[in-house]
């Protein structure tokens, strides 16, 4: 499957808001989990019945419902059919190839992001397409497959870090998304390190292998581009939102993502751009190398241009030729030869062709 479209054969011809699951299945059955809690108390479960989940939303509560795997298309109508999602909305989630973007709507603020990871036997990166719906007292996350990604958020709220016990769902939306935006920097780091330490070994190395790395890696930067530049117009949306669901003091915290997501596009411009470089570099090293080869060999053909002559003069089939029975004639051709070759390195040499 294309890392940067994904098959939509199935979605051919069908009306706007169907459910039909774009991409590829990542795990066999979905898993539901709840996390409620207050300042005071907090509730977390597992749960296999997905009806009535909007039920669990209490008002006393900040509840976090957490729906990994959403290739169950039965299971993504009912909660939207629960929640009053909007379909259009539904189908943008349950669309994997769906670019980076932010619904608003009177009941929900809808955010759909991609989180990167390495797949395991190549180390190439994948993305996961995570979606973010807020309502009032509740955050709904639907992921592709289980992941630990929002393993330090489960943490904080366990040990009331911070101030998320005290906060409402609004909050719990802002530290997932500011979750996403730190682990792109961190992806965006390890293969930083990897294109930093190409510089030295392009200079030094002409093999064939280190033009399919650098490829690879220019490659990679640009399948991070298309999942992270997208962010920065998600995250400018919220700090202008007017929406009654997120609260004024938690949209300070999102002036704090824009200086990080903005981090995270110039990181990723900039190893760009020495991915591009770097191609360039190897490209020109190869070149020099060329013409390095092709100047030894005109050398060494401009010298016996002159020598060829000389061997054919005396290589002639005449009867009168002065030298021919000279006794020293064969050496003094020779030595003429020598100082041809001589004079003309000398000559190469003192215009700096050698």
């Amino acid at each position: 499957m294309a890392r940067f479209l994904k098959n939509r054969k199935e979605a051919v011809g069908k009306a706007p808001g169907s459910l039909i699951h774009i991409g590829k299945q990542k795990m066999d059955k979905s898993r539901i989990r709840i996390i409620k809690y207050n300042e005071n108390e907090i509730i977390e479960k597992e749960i296999d019945d997905y009806n009535n989940l909007k039920k669990l939303a209490d008002k006393n509560f900040t509840t976090w419902i957490n729906i990994d795997g959403l290739h169950d298309v039965d299971l993504m109508k009912s909660v939207m059919d629960e929640f009053e999602i909007p379909p259009l909305a539904m189908e943008d989630i349950m669309n994997t190839d769906q670019r980076p973007k932010i619904i608003e709507s009177k009941e929900h603020l809808i955010i759909i992001l991609k989180v990167l990871y390495a797949e395991d036997n190549t180390g190439n990166l994948k993305t996961e397409q995570i979606s973010f719906i807020l309502g009032k007292d509740y955050i709904l996350t639907i992921q592709e497959r289980i992941g630990d990604y929002f393993e330090p958020v489960r943490d904080r709220i366990r040990n009331m870090s911070g101030k998320i016990r005290s906060r409402k769902s609004d909050y719990v939306q802002y530290a997932l998304v500011d979750t996403i935006i730190d682990s792109y920097l961190h992806n965006i780091e390890k293969i930083g390190n990897k294109v930093e330490s190409m510089d030295d070994v392009i200079i030094k190395s002409h093999s064939k292998q280190l033009a399919e790395i650098l490829y690879l890696q220019k490659t990679e930067m640009n399948f991070v581009r298309k999942s992270v530049r997208p962010v920065k117009e998600i995250v400018l949306r919220m700090m202008k939102t007017e929406s009654s669901l997120v609260e004024k003091e938690t949209l300070h915290y999102w002036n704090d993502l824009e200086d990080l997501i903005l981090q995270a596009i110039d990181a990723v411009e900039v190893y760009y751009t020495m991915t591009s470089d770097q191609i360039n570099l190897y490209q020109t090293n190869i070149s020099n190398r060329a013409n390095d080869v092709m100047k030894v060999l005109t050398i060494f053909a401009s010298i016996f241009i002159p020598l060829t002559f000389i061997a054919g003069i005396y290589g002639t089939n005449f009867d009168y030729v002065p030298e021919l029975h000279y006794r020293y004639s064969y050496f003094i051709m020779w030595g003429v030869m020598i100082l041809v070759t001589i004079g003309m390195l000398g000559y190469y040499k003192r215009n700096n062709w050698l």
